[in-house]
């Protein structure tokens, strides 16, 4: 018969199939229904005029024609997605998929992006911004901009910036007060709490506190958010004082959208890190782009 006839679906559904010796298996695959994955098998033999399978009540038992077949599309559909996969690194118009947390991509790598886009050799940005740690080797991401201590098994990283924390607050909540507000005062305000995963509430208030000296209360009651750039935006809406990461707020402290509470700075333990796969090293385009957020520090 005419290969035209062949529909790419049924194909596809056969091929998946074939490997999962399920129906169910195909069709969790393929992102389709179970019915769907039986439609395009039955349309498939019926265009062949061939059973592929025997249904049985465990499953699909795979005949010898099918077999067949089977070996050509498994071994085409991966030669297929080599191909791809190879044509998607040596193209400069690929896109570089960089993972970062929500508060680093709002407050600092975002304002920057115009300036990259800018130059003649970039390629585009896909930007996932996420608290989860994303896996790296998968392919899903090329690189991550992450906010913690190394190392992370098996990847490479490179200190890009430290993080200093200082309370903030807005110029209308500062009016009428003596800012910046004296140690002892820092308590009796409403505080703002990035209360990230598993972390204790207030944790980076503690840091904060700690770091010059002072002592916390072990309950620092208060507004909790999940990231850091909604406790900073809180505090820019006039609903208290925030930890703010000096490194992030430069823009906002330029303009008064923010302004610091108190004149101590302490560094926090956690710092900002370049990650990336050590086989990404031959990857042009990536590095460009590495070597781009490094110069901007």
């Amino acid at each position: 018969m005419g290969h035209r006839k062949l529909q790419f679906n049924a194909l596809r559904a056969f091929e998946a199939a074939a490997r999962h010796l399920s129906v169910s298996g195909a069709a969790k695959e393929l992102s389709v229904t179970h019915s769907a994955v039986s439609h395009q098998l039955r349309r498939l033999e019926s265009d062949l005029d061939i059973k592929l399978f025997q249904r049985t009540n465990r499953g699909l038992l795979i005949t010898p024609a099918g077999e067949s077949l089977a070996s050509v599309l498994i071994d085409s559909f991966e030669r297929i997605g080599a191909a791809i996969e190879e044509l998607c690194e040596k193209d400069p118009e690929s896109s570089i998929k960089v993972t970062c947390t929500p508060t680093f991509a709002s407050k600092w790598l975002l304002p920057r992006l115009a300036e990259w886009y800018a130059r003649p050799d970039a390629r585009r940005v896909h930007l996932h911004p996420t608290l989860d740690l994303l896996e790296l080797h998968s392919g899903t991401v090329d690189c991550a901009i992450r906010c913690g201590i190394p190392p992370w098994k098996g990847l490479r990283h490179e200190l890009l910036m430290p993080i200093h924390l200082v309370p903030v607050c807005s110029p209308q909540y500062a009016a009428g007060r003596e800012v910046p507000l004296r140690e002892a005062e820092i308590l009796r305000h409403d505080l703002l709490h990035a209360d990230i995963g598993d972390i204790t509430p207030g944790e980076e208030w503690r840091d904060w506190l700690g770091g010059i000296g002072a002592e916390s209360p072990l309950e620092l009651p208060g507004a909790s958010f999940h990231d850091p750039a909604l406790a900073m935006q809180a505090a820019a809406d006039g609903l208290g004082l925030a930890i703010g990461y000096l490194e992030l707020i430069g823009h906002d402290l330029q303009t008064g959208n923010l302004v610091t509470a108190h004149s101590r700075i302490v560094k926090h333990r956690y710092s900002y890190y370049l990650v990336y796969p050590e086989q990404r090293n031959d990857d042009e385009g990536l590095q460009l782009f590495l070597d781009w957020i490094r110069r901007r520090q």
